[in-house]
C-alpha cells in the first residue's frame, strides 16, 4: 500500500541540529504540499546499528573529540569519502528504499550527508524524485555532504558553496539559503523587559544563557560554578537539555548569583531575553545566535565541522572561544560588563544571520516540486538496484 507525501524530509537524531533544521524546513513547505519528516535510521529495515551509531556519536564527541577529528579529517578526501558511503548503504538502502516506494514523494530533502546519494545510487534515473540536500554547518563540512545527482544544493554560507563546487556540483544547483531556523529567532515578539519579566528572571541584571545543546553535553557545570564564583554581578540561565541529570545537579547547587534552570525548552524568548550566549559552536546554535544578533562565548565543541562554525562566528566577530573555564569566565564577564563590546558583537552577529532561511530554503523545495512531472513517481519499482 503506497501513500502521498509529496515533500519527504530526511533527518538524523545524531545532535538535535539535523531534527531542528528538518522542522523549520516542514514549518514553511507544509503550507503547499503534503510533508513528511523522518529519520530512515529508526525504520523497521534499516540496521539496529545505526540507532546506536546517533547514540555513539554524541558519546565519541563528548568523550573523544581528538579521534572524533582523526575520523572526519581522514576520511574528507576524495575517494575515502565513498567507504562512509558505501558503509552507510549497507544499513540503511532498505529502509529507504522501503520510505520511498510507500509515500511516492515528489521531491526529497535531506538535512543530513549521505542519504541523496545513497538514494540515487539505489534507484534507476527515471525512478527518482527531484532530491536536495540542505548543509547544516557553516564552515568546515565534510565533503560528503555533496552528491553530483542533486537537483539542488542548500548551503548556508559563501564558504560552503565554495567548497561544493570543488566537490564537483554544477554552481548552477547550489544556492546560498543560509541555515534553515525557527524564524522566530530573528525577531524579538517582546520587548526585551517584558520578556524578561514574563520568565521571571531580574530585569535589570545582565544575563548570560548558557547552552548545552538538545542532549546536554559539554562542561557546562564546570563553566556555569566557575562564573557563579565571579563577583562580577550578573544573572545566569542555563538550559540543560534531555539531560536530566544534569538538570538535577544544577538545581541542586547553592548559586550565589540568580539562576534560572531549564530542560529541553524552545529558545527564541530565552534568546531575545539574554544579552551573552555561551554555548558549542553546534550550525543551528550559532545561526540562531547570529539571528538574534546576540554576542557568543564558545565552551567547546566537536572537532571538525563544529569547529568550523567556531571559526566562522569568530572571524566575523560575532564570538570568543574560550579554552578553559578561567578564560570562559574572563570572556563572560566582559561581555557582561561592557554594553558596547556587546553591541560590537551583536551587530557583527546579526549581519551575518539569516533568520528567512527555512523561507529560501522553501522557496527552492517549491521550485522543484513544481517542476516535477504531474504524475510523481508512480514509476517505482520495488526492486532495489545498486550502482
Amino acid at each position: 500500500m503506497t501513500t502521498s507525501s509529496s515533500i519527504m524530509i530526511l533527518t538524523s537524531d545524531a545532535g538535535s541540529g539535523h531534527r531542528s533544521a528538518a522542522a523549520a524546513i516542514e514549518q514553511q513547505v507544509r503550507g503547499f504540499a503534503k510533508t513528511i519528516v523522518v529519520n530512515p535510521a529508526h525504520h523497521p529495515l534499516a540496521s539496529r546499528t545505526l540507532e546506536r551509531a546517533e547514540r555513539f556519536y554524541l558519546d565519541m564527541v563528548n568523550r573523544s573529540p581528538e579521534q572524533y577529528a582523526f575520523a572526519h579529517g581522514l576520511t574528507d578526501a576524495p575517494g575515502l569519502d565513498l567507504f562512509l558511503e558505501y558503509s552507510l548503504a549497507g544499513t540503511i538502502r532498505r529502509s529507504l528504499a522501503s520510505l520511498l516506494m510507500t509515500h511516492q514523494p515528489t521531491v526529497v530533502v535531506s538535512v543530513y550527508p549521505l542519504l541523496t546519494r545513497i538514494i540515487s545510487g539505489t534507484f534507476k534515473p527515471w525512478q527518482l524524485p527531484k532530491l536536495m540536500t540542505v548543509v547544516t554547518d557553516l564552515g568546515n563540512v565534510h565533503r560528503a555532504w555533496f552528491n553530483v545527482h542533486d537537483d539542488c544544493v542548500a548551503v548556508p554560507s559563501l564558504i560552503v558553496r565554495d567548497k561544493a563546487i570543488k566537490c564537483g556540483i554544477d554552481m548552477q544547483r547550489v544556492v546560498h539559503t543560509g541555515l534553515p531556523i525557527n524564524p522566530a529567532f530573528g525577531y524579538a515578539r517582546a520587548p526585551q523587559a517584558l520578556l524578561r519579566r514574563n520568565l521571571g528572571w531580574d530585569e535589570s541584571l545582565p544575563t548570560l544563557l548558557l547552552l548545552s545543546g538538545g542532549a546536554g553535553i559539554g562542561p557546562v557545570v564546570e563553566m556555569a560554578r566557575a562564573l557563579d564564583a565571579a563577583t562580577t554581578p550578573h544573572q545566569l540561565v542555563i538550559v540543560a537539555g534531555r539531560n536530566q541529570a544534569l538538570a538535577k545537579d544544577l538545581r541542586a547547587y547553592p548559586w550565589q548569583h540568580p539562576t534560572h534552570i531549564y530542560d529541553f525548552v524552545a529558545l527564541p524568548d530565552l534568546l531575545h531575553a539574554a544579552d551573552v550566549v555561551a554555548s558549542k559552536a553546534g550550525g543551528l546554535t550559532v545561526s540562531e545566535c547570529m539571528a538574534a544578533g546576540k554576542p557568543m562565548v564558545f565552551y567547546g565543541e566537536a572537532p571538525g565541522q563544529e569547529e568550523g562554525n567556531r571559526i566562522f562566528a569568530m572571524q566575523a566577530g560575532a564570538g570568543l572561544h574560550a579554552a578553559d573555564a578561567a578564560q570562559f569566565v574572563t570572556y563572560a564577564t566582559m561581555l557582561l560588563t561592557h554594553q558596547a563590546m556587546r553591541e560590537t558583537m551583536g551587530y557583527a552577529a546579526r549581519h551575518l544571520g539569516m533568520p528567512d532561511a527555512a523561507v529560501t530554503v522553501a522557496h527552492e523545495v517549491q521550485r522543484l516540486y513544481t517542476q516535477a512531472p504531474i504524475t510523481g513517481q508512480r514509476g517505482m519499482r520495488a526492486r532495489v538496484v545498486r550502482r
